[in-house]
């Protein structure tokens, strides 16, 4: 990554080893979203990143905490913004056509949240597979019940079942495939997308939502719930 010196925390900061949702660098309509998936994304990203990591679309790399202390390096490429320079970007690329690194060289690809902006995610898949080592991990993240975000470059969304088929079609291994949120939080999160655009009433929101989520009735709605209305999936799969 360039200037890993300047490099700012923004939606995730790290306070006593324990990640932290950053308010003032999250939408207020999305606050609720990122709460949900901050622990399972923590704990994909903190039990598979090693090595060499190829940071996919990675923005202006919000989940490097996650990851630093647990990789030999990390290399960052996304496309080209040229109204907003993205500093930390080691190459730039349109992820619809290929990923400008040699075969086999990344033991970690991490693709958070991006696929669904690809218009031709079956070669994006297979380019991954190319620059992973044998033995190498992909990391995916993809929403599923969502608005439409970055238009018009908002393309997909995707189920367990299209997930699975992309790796079986690159020889990729599952080791986890879960969705993450339930109908309930798909409730919440539409109120919130709704109704909730002040910072001030989304800090309270959020609060309210952790009490909820927190309770037995909740938590068995998500569970019933879960694999028929989610709010997205992650993905971990090996190169065979």
């Amino acid at each position: 990554m360039q200037n890993k010196d300047n490099w700012k925390e923004t939606k995730y900061f790290l306070n006593n080893g324990k990640i932290k949702l950053n308010l003032k660098h999250i939408n207020s309509r999305s606050v609720f979203l990122n709460f949900t998936i901050l622990k399972a994304y923590h704990r994909i990203i903190n039990k598979y990143s090693s090595g060499l990591l190829l940071d996919c679309g990675c923005g202006h790399v919000p989940y490097y905490s996650m990851y630093k202390n647990l990789v030999k390096d990390n290399y960052c490429v996304d496309w080209d913004t040229s109204s907003n320079k993205n500093q930390y970007l080691d190459k730039i690329a349109n992820l619809n056509e290929s990923i400008p690194y040699q075969d086999d060289m990344f033991d970690t690809v991490l693709l958070t949240d991006v696929l669904e902006h690809i218009s031709n995610p079956k070669n994006l898949v297979s380019e991954i597979n190319r620059v992973l080592k044998k033995g190498g991990k992909v990391i995916i993240t993809v929403p599923f019940f969502y608005w439409i975000h970055e238009p018009p470059h908002d393309f997909f969304r995707y189920t367990e079942f299209s997930l699975t088929n992309f790796c079986e079609e690159n020889n990729l291994k599952i080791i986890e495939l879960e969705s993450y949120g339930g109908l309930p939080d798909v409730m919440l999160d539409l109120f919130n997308k709704a109704f909730i655009s002040n910072p001030h009433i989304a800090k309270l929101y959020l609060s309210f939502c952790k009490i909820i989520s927190g309770t037995f009735f909740y938590k068995r709605f998500r569970k019933n719930t879960l694999r028929s209305f989610p709010l997205g999936y992650y993905l971990v799969a090996e190169k065979m």
